[in-house]
Formats: structure tokens, C-alpha cells, sequence
């Protein structure tokens, strides 16, 4: 959008019918005559409609945006322009919003209101962490009917940043207000090693557990009373994030370490919700960054800064240095959680040896991405020679990725294999199915 002054199409055709009557002037004077005339009254005419419109001055903007935006998410912008001069005139606002965060549209129209106040949006989408410069707003405006646009620039710079997908866990918070008074109350049988607590008294039902049977509570109740457990809260829960090689590649609209990145936040949050203590570890071939487990939510500040500036790099992994660091940083048994991507077993090997070591004293869950790509070449129609060969990779591919966690299944280490769209809420489920199970 050009600052400054711009013509109204019909001004553009006016102007052509005057310069027509002049040319026709030299045929007859009396054309010439009208020529003039009609040429100073569209004069007269764009000037009056060129004063009646506000001056650049006068004009103030106001953005409000998303603090911080989240990765991943469509989220709104809102812009106002207020100025009383330009009170019920049309405008076009244009916002200088970086590219980077995929701005649409990029130009909104609108009206003035009668106190000269204008408001309009437009939706965001950011696929990449990191600081975002916003420029200035232009607007453009002009009266019904009338001649001419002015067009103004209205300074308004501005830095933003995209974190971590802060939106979704929002989304789940009411859910998790009611699973925890749900999970409060479910009834456990406790596995070998498990660490339990008591959690009351109620009257049995049939189904429940005979071991459950409190016969003291039933003797002085005179029926049958049960005691109820739940998962023991203030354990350790270590989320590490693998930032090598494999987690540059695209997976849908994000990289795969940018859908590592939103599940380790929703994960966090949730098990600070639950009154676990959560600790973050950052690694590609060597450690870049550890936070010991602790609970509260400047911990959790703590972790979404420390996501927020994680990096990828194109090196190989150095998974014996990584799980190493966290056998001797981690005194208590705790939950691992290592958010990386799983090849074939033989390219995974590293992987493998590591966590199943790790596993002799933690619980270990290791997540891996699907790509959507692959697994949509693995289930479409095969019609052609080309599809058939395509077909035959992808499915070469799952069926590795499929072995390799087998052999972590077969050593005591926990899996789980999701396309990379669903990673967030199938992570949470999978802590909140361990935390019921009570297996830390």
C-alpha cells in the first residue's frame, strides 16, 4: 500500500472525459468553452473531496497480539485506528506483520464508527520459534462517492515471540481439573515396586479387589469398607529432548523437534498439575542444557524459556553421553521421557543399548514421530509401478521403526510410536494411563 495520495476510478474517468473535450476544443469553440468549464468544476470538485478527508496527522493505532504466540497455532491479531476526522469514512488497514508468521489477510477493510474508531483482524499461523519484528500500519482511506484515497503510514514497531504451544494447554485445563478429582478416586490394584498412597475409605462394591478389604473400617462399620490408593504425587518426571539430526526434518506444518518441543511443555504442565516434580534435558552430541526436576510454576517458566530457545543441529546424536549424564544426575527412580526419532534397529542400535540400561533403575518412555508423508505413501491406493515402489519403501520403513521398538519393549522400556500431529495429547495420555497405573 503506496502513502499518499491516490484517485478514485471515476476521478481516472472524469479526467479522461476532460481531456477529451479539449482535444475535441479544436473542432469547435463552443466545446472548447464547455471544455473549460467542466474541466474547473472537477477541479473545484477533487479539491472539495480531498479536503474533507483527515490529514496525516491526527491518527493513532493500537495492535494487540497473542502474548507469547504459540508454535503451531492460528491465532488472531486485532488492530484499532482511531481518529475523529475520519468518522464514518471506509478504510483499508494493512499491517506490517513478518511474513514468517503467514499473516491473512494481508489487508482488511472496514468503517469508522461515529467516534472515528476503526477495528479489524486478522489470523496468524507460526511455524517457527523465535523473536518476530512487526512494522508499521498503513491505512487508506476516502468517502462514499468521493474522489480521492489518502493514504497514511502510522508508526508502530513491535517485537513478538513464539514459544512453545502455551494455546493447547489452555484447551485442557478444565479437562484436567475434572481428571484430577476423577483420578483422585480410582481404585488401583498396585503392581510389583509400585509407590502408592492412600487416598480413603468407601464401601465396597462387587469387582473391587478383596485385598483391598480394610477389616478394621468393616468391623466398626459392620459392612464391608475397601481402601482407596492413587499414585503416589511428587515423583520425578525427566523430559529429554533430542535435538540432532533426525529431528530437523519436516513433519506436517512443523519440524519434528518444533512437535518435540509442545510436547515436552503439555507434558510438563500436566505433571506439574498432578504435583510431579518435572526436570528437562536438552542433547544432540553432548548435553546443551539440563534442569533438575523440581515443582512450581516458576519451574515451569523455567522450562517454557528454556524450549523456547532450543535449537536444532545437523549432527548425530550422542545417545551413551546423554543417557549417561542422566544416570548420574538422577539419584531417585523417576520417569524418562526421551523425545527423539527411531530408525531401523540397526541405526537405532545406539538408542536401544542406552535406554534399556537406563531402564535397569528408571522408567523409560520413548516417544518417536511418524511422518505424516510416509504413512499417507504407506496407506494410498497402489495404481501405478511408481506408487508400488513408493508403497514398498514406507512400509519397509514402519515395519524397521515397529522392530526397533519391539526390542525396547523386550527390555522393560516403554514405547510410543505417533504421527506427529497427534503427539501432544497422545504424550499426555500416556503419562496419565502410567500415573493411573501407579508403575513409578
Amino acid at each position: 500500500m503506496t502513502r499518499g495520495l491516490a484517485p478514485q476510478p471515476r476521478l481516472l474517468w472524469a479526467v479522461a472525459i476532460g481531456a477529451a473535450l479539449i482535444a475535441l476544443a479544436i473542432v469547435s469553440p463552443l466545446l472548447g468553452f464547455v471544455a473549460v468549464v467542466y474541466n474547473a468544476g472537477l477541479v473545484i470538485i477533487a479539491t472539495r473531496d480531498l479536503a474533507l478527508l483527515p490529514g496525516r496527522s491526527g491518527y493513532r493505532v493500537r495492535r494487540t497480539v497473542p502474548e507469547p504466540f504459540s508454535l503451531g497455532e492460528r491465532e488472531e491479531v486485532t488492530v484499532v485506528v482511531e481518529n475523529p476526522g475520519a468518522a464514518g469514512l471506509n478504510a483499508v488497514v494493512a499491517d506490517h506483520a513478518p511474513a514468517d508468521l503467514k499473516p491473512q489477510p494481508r489487508e482488511v477493510g472496514g468503517r469508522f464508527d461515529a467516534g472515528g474508531r476503526l477495528q479489524v483482524a486478522y489470523q496468524t499461523s507460526s511455524p517457527k520459534r523465535g523473536a518476530y519484528p512487526f512494522g508499521p500500519v498503513d491505512v487508506q482511506v476516502w468517502r462514499d462517492d468521493g474522489w480521492w484515497r489518502r493514504q497514511v503510514r502510522l508508526q508502530q514497531p513491535d517485537e513478538v515471540a513464539v514459544f512453545p504451544n502455551v494455546v493447547a494447554i489452555k484447551r485442557i485445563q478444565l479437562t484436567l481439573r475434572r481428571g484430577l478429582r476423577a483420578m483422585a478416586g480410582m481404585r488401583r490394584a498396585r503392581p510389583p515396586g509400585a509407590s502408592t498412597a492412600f487416598a480413603g475409605l468407601r464401601e465396597y462394591v462387587r469387582g473391587d479387589d478383596i485385598r483391598r478389604v480394610s477389616w478394621t473400617a468393616t468391623a466398626r462399620r459392620d459392612h464391608p469398607v475397601v481402601v482407596e490408593v492413587e499414585a503416589e504425587r511428587g515423583q520425578n518426571v525427566m523430559i529429554a529432548v533430542d535435538c540432532g539430526r533426525l529431528m530437523t526434518a519436516p513433519a506436517g506444518e512443523l519440524d519434528k523437534l518444533d512437535h518435540a518441543v509442545n510436547a515436552a511443555l503439555m507434558l510438563a504442565w500436566v505433571a506439574h498439575a498432578y504435583g510431579d516434580r518435572v526436570g528437562l534435558m536438552t542433547f544432540d552430541d553432548h548435553v546443551t542444557g539440563f534442569i533438575k526436576p523440581e515443582r512450581g510454576s516458576t519451574q515451569i517458566r523455567r522450562l517454557t524459556q528454556a524450549l523456547y530457545a532450543v535449537k536444532s543441529q545437523s549432527i548425530e546424536p550422542d545417545f551413551g553421553h546423554a543417557m549417561t549424564h542422566l544416570a548420574l544426575r538422577l539419584g531417585r527412580r523417576s520417569m524418562v521421557v526421551v523425545l527423539t526419532d527411531v530408525q531401523d534397529p540397526v541405526a537405532s542400535k545406539e538408542l536401544v543399548a542406552h535406554c534399556l540400561r537406563l531402564a535397569a533403575k528408571h522408567l523409560v518412555l520413548v516417544v518417536a514421530m511418524s511422518d505424516p508423508s510416509v504413512l499417507s505413501a504407506r496407506d494410498s491406493p497402489i495404481d501405478t509401478s511408481a506408487r508400488a515402489y513408493e508403497w514398498a519403501a514406507a512400509e519397509q520403513f514402519v515395519a524397521s521403526r515397529r522392530e526397533s521398538f519391539e526390542l525396547l519393549r523386550r527390555g522393560g522400556v516403554l514405547g510410543l510410536d505417533v504421527v506427529a500431529g497427534n503427539l501432544s495429547p497422545a504424550l499426555v495420555e500416556r503419562y496419565l494411563e502410567l500415573k493411573e497405573r501407579a508403575l513409578l
